[in-house]
């Protein structure tokens, strides 16, 4: 049972925030903040203009607020054959939607669970992925973060042993903003007969480019899970795969077989939002990257090690004006507490000065 006394002693305590957005801002205790603890890259999440146009054309639709069912017992809306579309036409794979990228991860992983195969994971994958391999109980090893080496010894080691080897990793990590090495991926999958590959695209789809980083590198996939709920503004996941492991899916995946899903309304959103341009977006977001300095994405860690610093920071930012969250273990390794700092395209370079001048400050200390 988790020990509340410890983690306060630790400044590791966590409470719900009492606050509200409103376009790029946040408030949060009756004041208002630049919104940087946000998965919403785009800005379009709480964006008043799109908003209200997508309302206007929700007057004459038959788009509602509940499903009723599981897409096993019936679908809802033909928003949902429209979504999965407009993915297949994207990936030549076959899509099907899922209620959230944790609930995708936790069923598909476990549906592609069995005595003959081994999962690979990145040491820093998402902790739902951890969470199928675990409930599972799934035969996986861990290897250090985006080490290659590491990587393909494993596979030598093991691979005459399993019928399959499944590679588990992020395109981009969540806490580090760092990239996977997906090209060397790929060519561990062209050397070795028996790897597959899954990676969760959950913060690279839809922010720095329309089709996120496995799309871009003209990637042969197995498995890809994209999230609606980040860049897009939306909610809801999709996983790409083939035909034979979307059935797979369809009659294992338990989320999405005993889950109501998703209303038909938010499928709908995320075709509005699809369907539009948003490259002016994504190029103000690579000015605010280059701007800042931190890391070549969107997702800019600055560690600074213990818990009390990085609350301390955080706090020093809220008084400058920022909501910049700080990250603690278990999120991140123990040692390793920081503030992640969430980019987002609604955002201009003149309102990241003051908090790139604290950050240099402590950075030089």
């Amino acid at each position: 049972m988790f020990d509340i006394q410890k983690a306060k002693q630790d400044d590791n305590f966590r409470e719900l925030k009492h606050s509200k957005i409103s376009s790029k801002f946040l408030n949060l205790n009756g004041k208002n903040l630049l919104n940087l603890g946000s998965n919403d890259y785009l800005g379009i999440a709480s964006s008043v203009a799109l908003r209200d146009e997508f309302l206007k054309i929700c007057l004459d639709k038959d788009w509602y607020f509940g499903s009723g069912a599981s897409r096993l017992v019936y679908t809802s809306s033909d928003e949902f054959e429209r979504l999965e579309s407009w993915f297949e036409s994207k990936f030549n794979k076959k899509a099907l939607i899922f209620n959230s990228g944790y609930c995708a991860n936790l069923s598909c992983i476990s549906a592609l669970n069995d005595s003959d195969t081994l999962f690979l994971a990145d040491k820093l994958i998402h902790a739902s992925m951890i969470d199928a391999l675990k409930l599972a109980n799934a035969n996986f090893k861990r290897y250090a973060h985006n080490d290659n080496e590491a990587l393909e010894s494993l596979i030598k080691q093991n691979q005459g042993n399993v019928k399959r080897i499944i590679i588990l990793s992020e395109a981009i990590f969540s806490m580090d903003g760092d990239r996977a090495d997906i090209e060397f991926m790929l060519s561990l999958k062209r050397r070795y007969d028996n790897v597959m590959l899954y990676i969760d695209e959950a913060h690279s789809f839809f922010a720095l480019s329309e089709l996120g980083i496995c799309s871009d590198m003209g990637c042969d996939i197995d498995f890809i899970l994209v999230t609606l709920s980040k860049a897009v503004g939306s909610s809801g996941a999709v996983i790409l795969s083939s035909g034979e492991f979307k059935d797979i899916f369809i009659n294992s995946a338990r989320s999405l077989i005993y889950s109501t899903s998703i209303p038909p309304i938010n499928v709908a959103w995320s075709n509005f939002i699809l369907a539009k341009d948003h490259s002016k977006r994504r190029e103000n977001l690579a000015n605010l990257i280059n701007f800042l300095n931190l890391n070549s994405t969107h997702i800019c860690p600055f560690v600074v090690g213990e818990n009390a610093k990085a609350l301390n920071l955080s706090n020093a930012l809220n008084e400058l004006g920022y909501f910049v969250p700080a990250i603690r273990p278990p999120t991140v390794p123990k040692g390793k507490a920081r503030l992640r700092i969430s980019l987002r395209a609604d955002l201009e370079c003149g309102d990241l000065v003051k908090l790139k001048r604290l950050l240099d400050e402590n950075r030089s200390h």
